[in-house]
């Protein structure tokens, strides 16, 4: 009896896949073709060695494989016959034709099943240079699997005009044009606007466009890039292929400037580069095409040629080509130098003096990041020269003169140096000559300050600032940076931080220098009094303003995840805006999720709560800080360890580097002096005050024996932070409002689910005499085991127009309610009255500087009474 025997044809890898075409494609398949059916392997995407790994089993059927191995010679070469083609995919998902032909690999049936089992390498009949690496052997199965589906009309269309388009590359003949040009164009006219193929065919006619513009056709090149454009819009954000359309228009661009001059086209290439450098994985050979010749190295070439603008539209371009050329690019220094140029052209023009200070701290940048044998070294100190000397002029410290005498004895002896050089016909050893036996000595460089000293002869140490809250484990996630235990560390809610520290670590062969700051909430009830918290805030400042110190690199932001939604925005806005002026990356970790089933499944979850606050980051981790112990389980092993990486991969991957400027700080001196005094102080000067309602409790308690009465305001500690609390009646429709009653900046309702009735008239009576269309409300409903059943039914039941801000959560039942759910409703409850009082707090602030705004627009002319306010 014939079995069902079918060949396992396993497809590794391949080697060298050049497309003929030059084109850049979104990945390469594997078409396997016998006389008895075509099989395919998924699409993958090549590595930059032009390398691609599928590692994809196919199951090949054919009456051969239903008989036993020996008999295999008693069959037709051609029903033994596999081939084997390589092809180059232009679309990721649903395919338009079959793309381009590689290369083609063919073999037979013996040829596979005698390795039995054994990887080997096929080279392809038509490019030697490329391989494939297959393994096959015989199996039995219960069934077939189908052949693959025939191709669509517009499917062959396509192939037929591709293989013009290849011709044509290769041989340049005019015939070969004309029916690619034809060919792809009947293509686009069958695909109308919401075909799925219609960005496919709008790409595939306007690379043949820009080929034969490329092999000087005469062709419109405008009409290319106007292709690209409409293929780009059908393939937005998101589109698989969308990075694949950018760099399709890109390099139109980049042609059509190099044609035209046209220096709109250079601008529009660079911010698309600058889009699609997130999306490209590196290493990969869409990562190498973007940085080829003609990518983005010609943009930044060609931009850093563009004459000095103080024009917006100039300085904009000259900010994206500096995000083109990361830390130790090439081409960096001269980019800095030349957006300094175009900040000190623009503060000459209209005299922010923020232009002037960030021209300054560019162009120090510049000098410290090129080489020494740089050919752009004598021309980098010109700007820092003139704006050094324009700021001795105007404010005459001698620092600004000595260091310009500075750079301008080193122009000279760099000009010595290449006169000397070229007088004794002193050339490179590229061009086969060698240097004088005893040349004349060179000048030697002259003594700068003292600071430019240190510098340049110490190596680069990048600070990386650690803030948050008391107790958010800034310490703990200093500790799992360096992977040792360098920073004292506390299990209390209070933190244990008393001073800034500086921990120097090693990553990856760099050196960064941790500061474990003081948590700015820290009060009185911390081990930092306030205003020493304060002290130390300044004293970080000086310290990262020094001459010694390298600026700062990167902002770390710690929250614990129990935390998260009342994270002060105060932190974020003194470090970030104040301190940084947002020129520094920003980072949030995230602390103690150890218990979450996955920890980064948190930020998912948390992260529109952060962007509500205006907080946005560059990157993020969700990392726990357990320390290890011979007790701890593997599982807690493993997620130390693995946030332990991620933490210093986050360090590594965001650190910039960013020198600062002693006239830069003081301006942020007076901004986060002012943000600590307004709302530090607004938010430390009174404790917020709770007013709760619980109808369905007697507040009278029985304060000794025969004698009831009700308690006077009390203060209770929620999560650190000190509170007063007015525990008030329920109230109706004929209660008096003449009474006076506390002002609070919370207000607490209890509701019960099987009280019905009168829920939503006794509430409107609660938040009607304590101002609840001001204050913020939570909504506790008692009997509920979810906060989002709690929301539906506060909506339903006691929701009235005019209402406030209004939060809701629950509260379990006493006789049902399990001590787990009963801890998780408290911590809902902690987490909506410190995020309610905040909100208070904030608009509090708001409401005073808005007042005193007025008040000093009410009394200009009084200068007497100004300065006192």
């Amino acid at each position: 009896m014939l079995g069902r025997h079918v060949l396992a044809l396993e497809v590794i890898a391949g080697q060298n896949l050049v497309v003929p075409s030059n084109r850049t494609p979104a990945g390469h398949y594997v078409l396997v073709s016998t006389s008895y059916g075509q099989w395919n392997t998924a699409i993958k995407a090549a590595m930059a060695d032009c390398s691609v790994s599928w590692n994809e089993t196919l199951t090949i059927r054919g009456s051969p494989l239903m008989f036993p191995v020996w008999l295999l010679p008693f069959f037709s070469s051609s029903s033994k016959e596999i081939r084997l083609e390589i092809r180059a995919s232009f679309e990721c998902g649903q395919m338009l034709g079959r793309g381009e032909l590689v290369g083609t690999v063919e073999t037979t049936l013996e040829q596979l099943l005698a390795h039995d089992g054994q990887s080997v390498s096929f080279l392809a009949v038509d490019n030697q240079c490329i391989s494939l690496k297959l393994k096959a052997w015989r199996k039995k199965v219960p069934y077939y699997d189908a052949d693959s589906t025939m191709q669509c009309k517009i499917g062959l269309e396509t192939d037929a005009a591709r293989d013009a388009y290849t011709l044509f590359w290769r041989s340049n003949l005019h015939e070969h044009f004309h029916s690619a040009i034809e060919g792809f164009q009947a293509v686009l006219d069958q695909c109308p606007h919401g075909h799925a193929h219609r960005a496919a065919a709008l790409s595939n006619l306007a690379h043949a466009i820009l080929c034969g513009f490329a092999k000087t056709m005469e062709n419109d090149i405008d009409r290319a890039i106007h292709l690209f454009r409409s293929a780009l819009t059908l393939r937005p954000r998101g589109h698989i292929e969308h990075p694949l359309s950018i760099l399709d228009l890109c390099h139109a661009l980049c042609k059509r400037h190099s044609h035209k001059k046209d220096h709109s086209d250079l601008r529009e290439a660079a911010d698309l580069y600058r889009s699609i450098l997130p999306l490209c994985v590196e290493g990969s050979h869409l990562h190498q095409v973007v940085f080829d010749t003609n990518g983005i190295p010609y943009v930044i070439e060609q931009c850093n040629t563009l004459p000095s603008d103080p024009s917006d539209e100039s300085i904009s371009l000259r900010r994206i080509v500096l995000e083109l050329c990361p830390p130790r690019h090439p081409h960096r220094a001269y980019s800095l130098n030349k957006l300094a140029g175009d900040l000190y052209a623009r503060f000459e023009r209209d005299g922010n003096k923020d232009h002037f200070y960030e021209a300054v701290h560019l162009s120090r940048e510049a000098l410290a990041v090129c080489r020494a044998d740089d050919d752009q070294l004598s021309i980098l100190p010109g700007v820092l020269s003139d704006t050094l000397g324009h700021r001795f002029n105007h404010h005459g410290d001698p620092s600004d003169l000595y260091e310009r005498i500075a750079l301008d004895i080193h122009l000279e002896a760099l000009d010595l140096r290449s006169s000397a050089s070229s007088q004794r016909g002193i050339t490179s050893p590229e061009q086969g000559q060698q240097s004088s036996p005893s040349p004349l000595p060179s000048p030697p460089l002259p003594l700068l300050p003292q600071a430019s000293m240190s510098k340049q002869t110490r190596p680069l140490e990048r600070n990386v600032v650690i803030f948050g809250d008391s107790g958010s484990g800034k310490s703990s996630v200093i500790n799992a940076i360096a992977q040792t235990q360098l920073a004292k560390t506390s299990s209390s809610a209070t933190g244990c931080t008393f001073a800034y520290q500086r921990h120097r670590v090693e990553i990856s062969g760099q050196t960064f220098v941790l500061f474990d700051t003081a948590g700015l909430n820290e009060g009185t009830a911390g081990t930092v009094p306030a205003a020493k918290a304060d002290e130390n805030l300044k004293s970080l400042l000086h310290e990262l303003m020094s001459p010694r110190s390298d600026g700062i690199g990167l902002l770390v932001y710690c929250v614990r995840s129990t935390r998260a939604r009342r994270a002060l925005i105060r932190n974020y806005n003194i470090f970030y805006s104040a301190i940084c002026r947002k020129k520094v990356p920003i980072v949030v970790v995230v602390t103690g999720l150890e218990n979450e089933p996955d920890m980064e499944s948190w930020w998912g979850a948390n992260e529109k709560e952060f962007k509500s606050r205006g907080m946005h980051f560059e990157d993020h981790a969700c990392v726990t800080t357990l320390q290890k112990h011979s007790g701890i389980s593997d599982v807690f092993t493993r997620r130390i360890e693995e946030s332990s990486e991620t933490l210093r991969n986050l360090v590594v991957k965001n650190c910039s580097d960013w020198v600062v400027d002693d006239s830069w700080f003081k301006q942020s001196f007076a901004a986060v002096r002012n943000m600590i005094s307004d709302s530090g102080n607004s938010e430390r000067s009174l404790p917020s005050t709770l007013i709760i309602c619980d109808p369905s409790r007697n507040e009278e308690v029985e304060i000794a024996h025969c004698i009831r009465g009700t308690l006077k305001p009390y203060f209770v500690r929620i999560g650190g932070d000190n509170y007063q609390v007015h525990r008030v009646p329920a109230l109706d429709s004929s209660s008096s409002n003449t009474e006076r009653r506390p002002e609070g900046d919370l207000l607490i309702y209890y509701a019960r689910t099987d009280e019905l009735s009168a829920a939503r008239q006794k509430f409107y009576a609660f938040c009607t005499a304590y101002r609840g269309n001001v204050v913020p409300v939570v909504v506790v409903v008692k009997g509920l085991d979810d906060r989002q059943a709690a929301h539906q039914w506060v909506e339903k039941h006691i929701m009235y127009d005019g209402a406030g801000r209004l939060f809701s959560t629950f509260a379990p039942a006493e006789e049902l309610g399990y001590d787990s759910l009963k801890q998780q409703a408290e911590r809902e409850l902690q987490d909506l009255i410190r995020q309610a009082c905040l909100i208070r707090s904030e608009r509090k602030v708001r409401g005073k500087q808005k007042r005193l705004a007025r008040t000093r627009t009410r009394l200009r002319g009084k200068p007497d009474i100004l300065a006192s306010l």
